[in-house]
């Protein structure tokens, strides 16, 4: 069978605390028995899974599935492209989540576990989706550029991502998260922050986060930004104004449920093109890694990923 009629499945076996490396013979075993021939590789560091998707790309493999959490997502995410274009425009992703968050596939309305992903498989469900792209500074200061399918979060969500990927995940996604994010909450100090929209400056002044959002959840389960679409050509920028710990705290449940838009201090904007600078440290999220702060640049190409779910 030629390449581009296999599978090849990108696994991070450190995925959901380790579990995903002994569940995977007994995934694979499903797959093949389902029809679908699959060929796999296991990362064994940060960025690698980038690297194994471009090599098999190049190879010509088309059809690619990322096996882990939304950060192994990301980074296959990244694999699709070299020197700002599609390796192949006929390459499709499938997401199997096996991890922390999980967070993209509530977007795409996918159920976790073997079984929901393989009707996916067999409905041959997919679309063409939004991918976002930003530019920022990494942590030793050079700048940099990655892609993105979900969200990236500049401020509070920065720090509660970096807390969290430090620690133990025994707890499971939305608990480590809401762990993560109390803890996170009471030691933020907000920042000073600008934000241009498609060349105009909307925001000035002290706030918490701003978060530019293809999808709608962050944080293992935060409904965010419940009105944005993957596949509409737009990102919903959300800002969280000058909160203090407490208020935020009293309405955390709201940001869970998608009913925080009508809290005074909350904005919502939508745009194609965001500039974020601040006067602060303001560490960036992005899927669930924390890579970098700003000054941050994002655009957004429409319609350019084929992804099933």
């Amino acid at each position: 069978m030629l390449k581009q009629d296999r599978w090849f499945a990108v696994i991070n076996p450190h995925s959901a605390n380790g579990s995903t490396r002994k569940r995977w013979p007994e995934y694979l075993k499903r797959l093949g028995e389902e029809g679908y021939p699959i060929d796999f590789e296991y990362t064994t560091g940060p960025g690698d899974a980038t690297h194994i998707t471009k090599r098999i790309l190049k190879e010509g493999y088309r059809k690619v599935i990322s096996v882990g959490g939304d950060g192994t997502m990301n980074e296959v995410v990244n694999g699709f492209f070299s020197d700002g274009q599609l390796i192949n425009p006929e390459a499709e992703l499938a997401i199997f989540s096996h991890g922390t968050g999980s967070d993209l596939i509530r977007s795409l309305q996918i159920s976790k576990g073997i079984d929901p992903f393989l009707e996916i498989l067999r409905q041959g469900r997919k679309r063409t989706v939004d991918v976002g792209e930003v530019l920022f500074h990494d942590n030793f200061g050079q700048q940099t550029h990655r892609y993105f399918l979900n969200v990236a979060d500049v401020g509070l969500g920065g720090e509660t991502v970096a807390r969290v990927n430090q620690q133990s995940k025994l707890l499971g996604g939305k608990l480590s998260f809401l762990m993560g994010s109390i803890l996170s909450i009471l030691r933020y100090h907000n920042k000073v922050m600008f934000c241009e929209i498609d060349g105009k400056l909307i925001f000035e002044g002290r706030l918490n986060s701003i978060m530019v959002a293809n999808g709608r959840y962050i944080g293992g389960g935060m409904m965010i930004a419940p009105q944005a679409e993957l596949d509409d050509g737009l990102f919903d920028i959300v800002i969280l104004g000058d909160f203090s710990a407490l208020t935020l705290l009293r309405h955390l449940p709201k940001i869970y449920q998608g009913t925080h838009l009508k809290i005074p201090g909350v904005k919502v904007y939508r745009g194609r093109f965001v500039v974020i600078t601040s006067t602060e440290k303001a560490l960036l999220d992005i899927d669930g890694e924390q890579p970098g702060q700003a000054p941050l640049t994002f655009g957004l190409l429409p319609k350019i990923l084929r992804v099933w779910g």
